[in-house]
C-alpha cells in the first residue's frame, strides 16, 4: 500500500498536506459557496438605472440563475457530499468566469461585478483544488 492509499479516508478523499492543509476544511464547508450565493442574491437588488452608462453588469436572469446554482452547491455540501458539492461549485464558478470575466474587467468597472468575479475565481480555486487534487 502506498502513502496516498494510507492517507485515504473512508469517504474516498485524501488529507491535504502543505499549503492547502489549512484551507481544506473550507473546501469541504458550505460557507464560501453560500457567501458567493448571497453576493449574487444581493446583486439582484441593484436596479439598472443606478448603473453608469457603458458599465457592464450581468443580466438579471444570469444573476438569479447563479444564485440558485451556488445555493444548490451549498446544500449538497451541507449534506456531507464533499465530492459532488465541490464539483458543482467548481464547474459553475468556472462557467461564470468563462461568460463574464472578460467583460467585468473592461473599464468602466462596477465594484459589485468585480466582487462577483473575484468570488467566483476564489470558489473555483478552493473547491477545484479539493475536487481535482484530493478526491480519488
Amino acid at each position: 500500500m502506498n502513502q496516498q492509499q494510507e492517507e485515504s479516508s473512508s469517504n474516498g478523499s485524501t488529507k491535504a498536506t502543505g499549503t492547502f492543509l489549512h484551507l481544506q476544511p473550507y473546501a469541504r464547508s458550505k460557507a464560501p459557496v453560500l457567501a458567493l450565493s448571497s453576493l449574487f442574491a444581493a446583486s439582484l437588488l441593484v436596479p439598472a438605472p443606478l448603473l453608469r452608462p457603458n458599465v457592464y453588469f450581468p443580466p438579471f436572469l444570469f444573476r438569479a440563475g447563479f444564485t440558485g446554482v451556488f445555493g444548490g452547491a451549498a446544500y449538497v455540501l451541507s449534506t456531507g457530499d464533499a465530492r459532488n458539492g465541490s464539483g458543482i461549485a467548481t464547474a459553475w464558478s468556472l462557467t461564470y468566469l468563462l461568460l463574464h470575466l472578460g467583460k467585468s474587467l473592461k473599464a468602466p468597472r462596477h465594484p459589485l461585478t468585480l466582487a462577483m468575479s473575484g468570488g467566483a475565481a476564489a470558489c473555483a480555486a478552493l473547491y477545484g483544488t479539493e475536487y481535482f487534487l484530493y478526491q480519488i
